[in-house]
């Protein structure tokens, strides 16, 4: 015969660190996977302004920069601006 007497407020803890830890780990892991993408986009930015800018130094127009880029007409002329290249 098993020797078991039930504890309610034990339970209730356990219960309750089971569901921090679950909510945690749910957090965590949302948070992540903002975080990887947030960080895919400033990626793909960065790239894009990068190109941008080569293609200024090449005498490209804004028009066909923006279209290849998606950056905005002020975007591009901020960065030809930032690196000292005229219009």
């Amino acid at each position: 015969m098993v020797n078991f007497k039930w504890d309610q407020k034990r339970a209730l803890e356990v219960a309750k660190e089971d569901g921090v830890a679950i909510g945690e780990a749910r957090g965590e892991a949302r948070g992540e996977a903002r975080g990887e993408a947030r960080g895919k986009l400033l990626g793909e930015r960065n790239a894009m302004m990068k190109v941008a800018l080569s293609l200024l130094k090449k005498g490209l127009p804004v028009g066909v920069i923006t279209e290849s880029t998606n950056l905005s007409p002020e975007e591009v002329r901020k960065i030809a601006k930032d690196n000292g290249l005229a219009f």
